[in-house]
């Protein structure tokens, strides 16, 4: 405590020298640097992209859909060689954040204890706590007999062996002084459907990285889900499709900074997917031999994530579950003096835990996938970075099961049906429909 107080003595006569000696005007400013931070740049990107397409993050828009973001930070720095490995990594935590934001804002369930879970256990309903107010509760901790204390402070989370022998007001006092509250909120359901359509990458003057990614989640996103994993072409469609090379990314640039699944319309009309994966090597020796057996390792695992993101967006469940812990428990510390006497000290412990984990699995019920894009790109930092792009659409699944089940007698050709859905947004770079 002294030595915060010192510390605390010392910054503010460092900030009352800094006053008195800055001179006045300009010149004050002269050689002040603003720091960005990635994260708040991130930010900023967020909040402009949802002003451009008109809607608000975690609302339902008139279509009925809804979006949420993420946001993950790179943990690697750039100059690291395993900068790029960790900018994919980064994908990963930002999408299963927004992910979880979804999963929690429509199926999660939550409990909450608040003060001493003992005494809701008393009650003769123990599913509904009855509800007690602080004054109530040093009341009943007031009369509470030795064996039911010791209980309390262990539910507490105080170990009642630290005051074995201590008289009973202390022990009460201890335990009304002690208040703990608990919240765990749990959510299982499919996240399939959960659609990607803009991700970000912000570098701030700070050298730091954040990759951010926004999602849109609605029925026709599900509908079109279950129609991928069941192989049945939708009602869905749109007239004047893209071919893959116009749904593509146009630059070297715009590939490395796209992430996951990306749907759009194909020549025919027909839903489709692409899904971009990245990673690179970390091989910074002079062997070529090892050098190229590195980068052909980044590329099989750049084509491994763009399937696993092909797998979740189609078929997956996601389980999420968020913990928090608050607790502030006042005890005793004896302090000894130089000159022999003790003095009794409270000591406030303050306890925040915060614990949040998403566990996302999927069933891969595809076949008929085909690779679009496979090479190495340069990122702004000067890094190689290996792309694949999968693609899967309904006619690539038609011409395999054709291969493998010889020729099909001609189907009657389906008559038109109305068209049921029109976004009338045409834009291949962020891929919302």
């Amino acid at each position: 405590m002294k030595l915060q107080i010192a510390v605390a003595a010392l910054a503010a006569a460092a900030v009352s020298f800094a006053q008195e000696a800055a001179p006045d005007g300009a010149e004050a400013n002269k050689d002040v640097t603003v720091t960005v931070n990635a994260k708040d740049s991130l930010d900023d990107a967020f909040a402009e992209y949802a002003e451009k397409r008109g809607f608000t993050y975690g609302e339902k828009t008139a279509k009925g859909s809804i979006y949420y973001k993420g946001m993950a930070a790179v943990d690697q720095s750039v100059e690291s060689a395993t900068f790029i490995k960790s900018r994919s990594f980064a994908y990963e935590r930002a999408y299963l954040n927004a992910l979880n934001a979804y999963v929690m804002d429509f199926f999660g369930r939550e409990t909450a204890a608040a003060y001493m879970e003992t005494f809701g256990n008393q009650s003769s309903d123990a599913e509904v706590p009855p509800t007690m107010t602080p004054a109530g509760l040093m009341e009943k901790i007031g009369m509470l007999a030795d064996a039911k204390l010791n209980q309390a402070l262990a539910a507490a989370g105080v170990d009642p062996s630290r005051y074995e022998g201590a008289p009973i007001l202390e022990k009460r006092k201890l335990a009304q002084e002690t208040i703990v509250k608990s919240s765990l909120k749990k959510a299982l359901h499919t996240s399939s459907g959960c659609l990607p359509v803009k991700t970000f990458e912000s570098r701030g003057t700070d050298g730091r990285y954040y990759i951010g990614v926004v999602v849109r989640v609605g029925a026709d996103c599900t509908t079109l889900a279950n129609a991928f994993r069941l192989k049945k072409r939708p009602a869905l469609s749109r007239e004047g499709g893209l071919t893959v090379k116009e749904a593509l990314p146009e630059t070297a640039e715009e590939m490395v900074q796209t992430f996951g699944v990306r749907l759009y319309f194909d020549e025919t009309g027909t839903p489709a997917l692409l899904s971009f994966g990245q990673f690179g090597s970390a091989y910074t020796g002079k062997s070529a031999r090892m050098a190229e057996r590195a980068e052909a390792q980044a590329q099989k695992q750049a084509r491994a994530l763009a399937d696993s993101a092909l797998t979740m967006f189609i078929n997956s469940f996601a389980d999420a579950s968020e913990q928090s812990d608050l607790s502030e428990d006042f005890e005793s510390s004896i302090t000894f003096k130089a000159d022999g006497d003790a003095t009794a000290e409270d000591v406030s412990k303050i306890v925040d835990i915060y614990r949040s984990k998403i566990k996302q699995t999927g069933s891969d019920t595809m076949k008929g996938r085909t690779t679009v894009y496979d090479r190495f790109v340069t990122h702004p930092s000067g890094q190689r970075v290996a792309v694949c792009v999968r693609r899967w659409s309904f006619g690539q699944v038609d011409a395999v099961n054709e291969v493998l089940s010889g020729p099909r007698p001609q189907a009657p050709k389906p008559q038109e049906q109305k068209k049921t859905y029109d976004s009338g947004v045409r834009s291949s770079r962020t891929y919302d429909f």
